[in-house]
């Protein structure tokens, strides 16, 4: 076997980099950012529907089909009920009729009208003949007029004993059955609207001026805990209520999954206009909290070479932002790398190396 004084200084080299390459651990890295941090105060709110109908027939009538039940989600346009169209339909018919005969009649004085104007050209009609077939047109057409009118009338009528969704919804309250006599106030279904939820949360007045709308929301919801939400406000009534001094502060949110439901609590961390500071921000994933408290991260640091390392820095941490903590105190600065993912089991000077979030 040669000694180790016969190897070429290149593989040398090769060999005394192998161990530090093999400690080197993959890691993922964020960055720390500079923000702007406006005040904010929590709330507690409730879920509301933002569209809620009671459905009511147009026309009174025996129902003669209920097509939907409770906990039943509707598109719009869909039939929720029909009355017993068999009176509607005979008038319908009966007005078609009408109309049917007034225009053969429009027609026959057309023709006597059209014969006579032929007959002038020989002499062969007097002008009060024409007069009165041109008048006798001119009256039929407007008995047409009235004919299609009263057969349209009678066409609305029989739609009208259908009861359809005005708008995509589930049906949470039926008070009809088939063979039930129902008038036009009387509240067949309750339909609510859920592709969009609407939170009311009550707002002290002393914050009545910080609010505007569109300003962020962050909800947590009661019956969803772990997960929060995104939503902006989209209006403060100013109803405030005498007693208690508040104002009703309205936000939407999208739930096309339907996962949120009216008569949900949830709390409300609202931003404040006025007051705003600059902090320093890190991602919730990369502090690492021991069993004493302490708190840090993980800066990687390069060399001349580009070799990469890493060093904790102990920080406290602020105020959360979504799925970032503002850096209350602690040696880092805007745009230091730390680690994100990978951060268990470091060791100071541990080598590293790095990648951005997928």
């Amino acid at each position: 076997m040669p000694s180790i004084h016969l190897l070429s200084p290149l593989i040398l080299l090769m060999l005394l980099a192998m161990p530090a390459l093999a400690w080197a651990k993959p890691v993922t890295v964020a960055v720390v950012e500079e923000e702007t941090l406006r005040p904010r105060i929590e709330l507690i709110g409730t879920s509301v529907a933002r569209q809620r109908s009671a459905l009511s027939p147009k026309v009174e009538g025996l129902v003669a089909r209920v097509a939907v039940d409770e906990g039943r989600e509707l598109a719009a346009g869909d039939l929720v009920l029909e009355l017993n169209r068999d009176l509607a339909e005979l008038e319908h018919q009966a007005k078609a009729a009408l109309e049917a005969e007034a225009l053969a009649r429009l027609r026959d004085a057309e023709r006597v009208r059209d014969e006579l104007l032929r007959l002038e050209k020989g002499s062969h009609a007097s002008k009060a003949e024409i007069d009165s077939a041109v008048a006798r047109v001119e009256i039929v057409r407007a008995e047409l007029e009235g004919a299609r009118a009263q057969r349209a009338l009678a066409q609305e009528m029989l739609a009208r004993h259908r009861l359809t969704a005005p708008f995509a919804g589930m049906v949470v309250e039926k008070n009809v059955e088939v063979g039930e006599w129902v008038k036009t106030a009387d509240p067949a279904v309750v339909l609510m609207a859920l592709d969009t939820i609407r939170v009311e949360a009550p707002l002290p007045q002393r914050y009545y001026d910080q609010v505007r709308t569109g300003a962020r929301v962050q909800l947590r919801f009661d019956a969803l805990p772990g997960q929060a939400f995104q939503g902006e406000v989209v209006a403060k009534v100013a109803a405030g209520d005498a007693r208690s001094r508040n104002f009703p502060l309205l936000i939407d949110l999208p739930n096309p999954d339907h996962r949120l439901a009216p008569g949900m609590s949830a709390r409300l961390m609202l931003e404040l206009e006025g007051g705003e500071e600059s902090a320093l921000t890190v991602p919730r994933d990369a502090v690492v909290l021991h069993s004493d408290g302490r708190r840090e991260v993980w800066r990687v640091e390069a060399d001349a070479e580009g070799a990469e390392t890493v060093q904790p820095v102990r920080i406290k941490t602020g105020r959360a932002m979504d799925e970032r903590l503002a850096v209350a105190a602690g040696d880092l600065a805007a745009g230091d790398r730390i680690v994100l993912l990978g951060n268990e089991n470091l060791k100071p000077g541990q080598a590293v190396t790095t990648q951005a979030p997928e």
